[in-house]
């Protein structure tokens, strides 16, 4: 191949050059990777780039990625990759759907990554059996109640509405957040009928903060401008799992930015081509703080630097 055909290869798959090493891992230097987004762009490509520069970084392993949404991959040619490395919720749902389409696909490792765990399909554990995996970006009930002891610590009631897609996190919150000396002040909505701002004014009435979790039911879209005006108009600090939602006017966010977890899903890519074993469906290591500082002001409220939340989370071993 000459040198201008061999680039432009590089160039479509990604490719990332660097040492072969000895023994199993060599094979791994003509492994290819099937990244597959959600949508082209946005935060997704950014993902990509911290992915690849984490790869080259962590381990300096000649790797072929192709990166595209679902529609752009050529299923019906072979060989198929070595691993499917889904980006996002809707790439991951597509990944199922054509999985029971072409059968070929299941003999594919899956890593699904930059979801909230309440969007792994149950389906996906049946389709791909043990060859499915995921990386999610929810927070640990035991980190989120840290952070609201680190920030504000006079808050003790924590209002939260959960949904049906977070109910299930209900019962672990309950008892991190008990372990701070916090006591949850809940309401349930499982289907449409009954309304998220009745619900949300019997929280405030008792709460002394709204914390919001991944729900698509109660937090979606649609719902969030109004849910954060009403917590503003109430005087109740909101905090959440999105920063998007620090800056439309959330209080605080305890948050996994895409490109948070590059280096985990290169662990974790790395691990399937030298064991051919995925780990087991985790959380996010990594993680961000952020603060909306005119709304802390707003509130007559003092909270610490993102950055300072940030490191007194990491030290594991200070209280509270």
């Amino acid at each position: 191949m000459d040198h201008s055909r061999r680039h432009c290869l590089q160039t479509l798959l990604g490719g990332v050059a660097g040492l072969a090493l000895p023994g199993r891992l060599a094979q791994a230097a003509e492994a290819e990777v099937w990244v597959v987004l959600s949508e082209n762009g946005g935060a997704y490509a950014e993902a990509v780039r911290a992915l690849q520069e984490a790869w080259a970084r962590e381990f300096r392993l000649a790797l072929n990625w192709r990166v595209a949404t679902w529609s752009e991959l050529p299923l019906d040619l072979e060989p198929l990759p070595q691993l499917t490395v889904t980006l996002g919720a809707r790439a991951c749902l597509e990944a199922v759907e054509l999985t029971l389409a072409n059968p070929a696909l299941a003999r594919v490792p899956l890593l699904a990554t930059l979801l909230p765990q309440a969007s792994y399909p149950a389906l996906a554990a049946k389709v791909l059996a043990r060859n499915s995996s995921a990386l999610f970006l929810d927070q640990p009930p035991e980190r989120i109640a840290r952070l609201l002891r680190l920030a504000l610590p006079e808050h003790k009631r924590v209002g939260v509405l959960f949904g049906p897609d977070s109910l299930a996190v209900r019962p672990v919150l309950s008892r991190a957040l008990a372990a701070r000396g916090l006591t949850l002040v809940e309401q349930t909505i499982l289907n449409g009928d009954k309304g998220v701002y009745p619900s949300l004014r019997a929280l405030f009435d008792e709460s002394d903060l709204l914390l919001v979790m991944p729900d698509k039911l109660v937090y979606s879209p649609q719902n969030m401008p109004n849910i954060l005006l009403a917590a503003y108009r109430q005087r109740i600090p909101l905090v959440s799992y999105s920063a998007a939602h620090v800056r439309a006017g959330a209080l605080l966010a305890l948050h996994t930015a895409p490109a948070d977890t590059a280096t985990q899903i290169a662990q974790a890519v790395h691990q399937l081509l030298s064991s051919r074993k995925l780990p087991a469906p985790a959380l996010a290591d990594a993680y961000s703080v952020a603060v909306n500082d005119q709304v802390a002001r707003s509130l007559g409220l003092s909270l610490p630097t993102p950055a300072a939340l940030a490191l007194a989370l990491k030290s594991r071993g200070v209280n509270p």
